[in-house]
């Protein structure tokens, strides 16, 4: 599927979620601390929201992100241990950001290749989430911000930390970054 399809069914998803909670626009919009007219392109596929903006979405809808992002209407996979390239579920946010599941199907934890062009982040918010998050950098510089304080992590370094605690990743190099995140609690995608 190619990302404009992608950005329509999930503005779709979350305007029917949003009008079967009857929520206003302009109460998701405050909710969410965006602006009413973003959360309509959002909804009308013009706009890509970012990680951030998608988990604020998401909670004030009470659904998980892995509900909104499932643009597949069959769960099966193939049996095969393998994930050949170009295979992998993947999701690119509002900045760029470029998130692929490394472990589809029903696992217990969630591994993702994340890309990060230079200048992106996960949003301008911080967010949290249940469980525990480890991740390595394998490529470029990754700014990670964790409650008051922020780390810069380089090839090789890794992190660990609670996922509950508020944080923000950003890539402020000039250089594309890459990193193998894994979520104790998978919640990007759907298990």
């Amino acid at each position: 599927m190619n990302l404009d399809n992608f950005i329509k069914i999930l503005g779709h998803k979350i305007r029917v979620l949003r009008l079967e909670k009857k929520i206003m626009l302009k109460e998701l919009a405050e909710k969410v601390h965006v602006t009413p007219s973003l959360i309509s392109q959002i909804e009308r596929g013009l706009a890509n929201p970012s990680i951030s903006s998608l988990k604020a979405i998401s909670d004030v809808l009470n659904v998980s992100m892995a509900e909104l992002l499932d643009t597949n209407s069959s769960s099966e996979i193939d049996s095969s241990p393998v994930f050949k390239t170009g295979t992998h579920k993947t999701v690119i946010t509002g900045s760029g950001n470029k998130v692929s599941l490394l472990n589809p199907g029903k696992m217990d934890v969630e591994i993702i290749l994340s890309e990060f062009p230079p200048g992106s982040s996960t949003g301008e918010m911080e967010y949290r989430h249940s469980g525990l998050e480890c991740a390595v950098v394998i490529e470029g510089e990754l700014n990670v911000e964790l409650e008051d304080k922020e780390y810069v992590l380089r090839p090789g370094d890794s992190i660990v930390f609670d996922s509950a605690s508020q944080h923000r990743i950003s890539n402020v190099g000039d250089k594309p970054a890459k990193a193998i995140w894994v979520n104790s609690i998978p919640w990007i995608f759907p298990r």
